[in-house]
């Protein structure tokens, strides 16, 4: 919790304070001001049981407000898409923030590649969709979050592809007052890299029965890589991220 000592520097001058909640909780506002809420709903895992896809990532809302002493948020943070071993996608958490008046909404990826719709906020924004082996193919990497516009797909690998393995989405935004800043997605390989800030994981190849195939996690919001080895015990799908509330004072009365 913030005290209004945070929002005073040197000399009597104001330091605007962003406050990240990475867990579900009721949140006060300290002063009185205006900012911005960003909601990030949970990404999905990938898939290591057949399909071996990408997750999605989940939804994005954002809305400009005036934060009173006297007004309680309701803040809800859901939980990434837990991968496992030949295991098949599991969902995101919805992530929610509230003070009766407001109502943002960003849902966790469902089940599968789709992401996770949003709602309440003056921007609203569907997270990428997990990559997609579709015909012929084998793997692809998670969804990443979008806060521009809906989130980038997961990489999806030619048809018939045998051999290496594809990054998860990245989540191409720009740092600004107000906005956020993401990551590069996962890279791929055996052992495929997790996904920076709202982006998502490496999706996993290997064709041999002693290598572990390993997705990579989804960063904040991103979808987990997905897995795949022709030998059914070597392989792993990535979780998908968990989701965020981030709070940013634009001014303080």
């Amino acid at each position: 919790m913030s005290n209004f000592t945070d929002f005073i520097g040197g000399g009597g001058a104001v330091v605007l304070e962003t406050t990240v909640l990475t867990k579900s909780q009721t949140w006060t506002p300290p002063v009185n001001g205006t900012g911005v809420i960003h909601v990030i709903g949970a990404g999905a895992s990938g898939n290591s049981n057949g399909g071996n896809n990408g997750g999605g990532a989940g939804g994005y809302s954002r809305k400009a407000v005036t934060f009173a002493t006297g007004t309680n948020w309701t803040i809800v943070v859901g939980a990434g898409g837990a991968g496992g071993m030949n295991a098949n996608y599991a969902a995101g958490g919805n992530s929610t923030a509230t003070d009766g008046s407001s109502s943002l909404t960003a849902n966790g990826a469902a089940a599968g590649v789709t992401g996770g719709s949003a709602s309440g906020g003056d921007v609203n924004f569907t997270g990428g969709a997990g990559g997609n082996t579709g015909s012929g193919a084998i793997y692809g990497g998670g969804g990443a979050v979008g806060v521009f516009a809906n989130g980038a797909t997961g990489t999806n690998p030619a048809g018939g592809q045998t051999t290496d393995a594809n990054g998860g989405a990245d989540s191409f935004v720009v740092l600004g007052l107000g906005q956020l800043i993401g990551g590069k997605g996962g890279a791929g390989g055996a052992g495929a890299e997790s996904g920076g800030f709202l982006s998502g994981g490496g999706t996993s190849y290997a064709n041999t029965t002693d290598v572990l195939a390993v997705g990579g996690k989804g960063g904040i919001g991103g979808g987990g890589g997905g897995a795949y080895n022709s030998s059914t015990g070597l392989r792993v799908s990535g979780d998908g991220g968990d989701g965020i509330v981030i709070i940013q004072y634009l001014t303080v009365s």
